[in-house]
């Protein structure tokens, strides 16, 4: 009983504003409390939040690519060539005969009488481009679409790790709450059992001063009602530690008072194993996920299957520059093209990922086909346990009947000297263990029974 309590404060630490006031609980607003504080479940939910991103952005490269860039260049030294021209002078040609007579001059026609040197530059030292870039893929043989699918599958799986979480919580918050009960009402069952041994010691000793009863009788029920009175103690300080662990469950203030409502009464309920196992194979979170999870790894070998495939894509340019060509001035330009890329040799990486990917879906699917087994399992179990408890409660039922007439009756009997004080003392503790057995019964029926909404994948 008291490692049972002990256990309950393994859970996570919640701390909320403190306050004077009773917190009256039931088991469903223990529920609902550990639900909307429990850091468990907020971390869930913040990676639904970082999924359903990642699930937009695998949409991103589907859409157009758009990207803007610009620089300055200055160049130290600007490349140059030189170019000669004949330098020409318009002037009549000397005319000779052959005896080398001067007869004449031609008209006046251009005429190389010298050349002019000079220098051309190719560029410019003060180089500006702003340019803007669109590149959109056109064809991958399904890679981007896969891994879409996977980012959707990865929102389902952490869709489905959030409602897991919210089902352990409230097994916890259940079981929180009917373990302090349990420790509660064990208490006040001991103080009961306490004032009816003070009771019958004072009885003992009165028989004893009239010389109706021995010394030795006198002593016993006094070890008897130390005894008690050591496990009263026992029981308060388990009931605090009971309490404080439910504080922790359901994310309340340390120092909040706490006051339980409501009766573990004895119930009846009919489990079919077949339809309980069929609704956990159904609606488990644990099987969902490992159904994503099998089918993110398909997925992924697929992708790796079509590493060695040539991509396809298509980039728009357009650039706003200056110099443009040999002009020093602002103008623009723009360009097009198209292409593909495909490796021809990785040294065998892409064919090993692939391997690597599909050995990861063949585990996925042992993985997925042993938890099927172990759920159906602890189902069983589960069902078994509920079932059992519902037949202590009814044993445990009669068994305080028999005890409550027992003790009635070796009241009587021990006024009328017909019983000794041994045998009274035995018939009263007998008493006080049905009764505990009863509570626990009783306790462990509603524990059971929502560890079985739970194994059934009830949310």
């Amino acid at each position: 009983m008291l490692k049972l309590l002990v256990s309950l404060t393994a859970g996570l630490c919640f701390v909320l504003p403190a306050t004077a006031d009773t917190l009256s609980l039931d088991a469903q607003k223990a529920v609902e409390l550990a639900l909307a504080n429990n850091r468990q479940i907020q971390q869930a939910r913040e990676k639904v939040v970082e999924a359903t991103a990642g699930e937009d952005a695998a949409f991103g490269p589907f859409l157009p690519q758009i990207s803007a860039a610009g620089n300055y260049t200055r160049l130290a030294k600007v490349s140059e060539f030189n170019l000669m021209a004949a330098h020409e002078t318009i002037m009549g040609v000397p005319v000779y005969d052959p005896a080398g007579q001067y007869i004449g001059s031609t008209s006046p026609i251009p005429v190389a009488t010298g050349v002019d040197t000079f220098h051309l530059q190719l560029g410019n030292a003060n180089n500006y481009v702003l340019r803007g870039t669109v590149q959109q893929t056109v064809f991958t043989w399904g890679k981007l679409v896969n891994a879409y699918r996977i980012a959707g599958l990865n929102l389902d799986l952490q869709k489905e790790a959030l409602a897991q979480a919210r089902a352990q919580v409230k097994v916890d918050a259940t079981s929180g709450f009917y373990q302090a009960m349990l420790a509660q009402k064990m208490s006040a069952l001991m103080k009961d059992s306490y004032s009816q041994l003070k009771r019958h010691v004072e009885q003992v000793q009165a028989l004893y001063d009239n010389g109706l009863a021995t010394k030795l009788d006198v002593m016993r029920a006094q070890v008897g009602l130390t005894n008690m009175e050591a496990q009263v103690s026992q029981l308060e300080s388990a009931t605090e530690l009971a309490l404080a662990a439910l504080r922790n469950t359901i994310g309340v203030a340390p120092e909040t008072p706490l006051s339980l409502a409501g009766e573990m009464k004895p119930e009846t309920l009919l489990v079919d194993l077949a339809q309980a196992t069929d609704s956990a194979l159904k609606k488990r979170p644990e099987l969902a996920q490992l159904q994503r999870a099998a089918q993110m790894a398909d997925l992924g070998a697929r992708i790796a299957r079509a590493a060695n495939l040539p991509n396809v894509f298509a980039a728009f340019n357009y650039s706003y520059e200056k110099p443009v060509g040999f002009n020093d001035e602002w103008g623009s330009d723009w360009n097009f093209s198209a292409g593909f890329s495909m490796p021809l040799f990785t040294g065998g990486t892409n064919l090993n990922r692939l391997k690597q990917a599909q050995s990861r879906y063949r585990q996925a699917k042992f993985g997925l086909a042993l938890a099927e087994d172990g759920i159906r399992l602890e189902v069983q179990a589960q069902v078994s346990m509920l079932n059992q408890e519902a037949k202590n409660i009814a044993y445990q039922a009669r068994n305080v009947e028999v005890a409550e007439a027992a003790l009635q009756l070796a009241e009587t009997r021990y006024q009328n000297g017909l019983l000794t004080n041994l045998e009274y003392m035995d018939t009263q503790l007998a008493l006080t263990q049905a009764r505990v057995s009863y509570l626990n019964s009783l306790a462990s029926f509603q524990i059971a029974k929502a560890g079985l909404l739970k194994a059934m994948g009830e949310r």
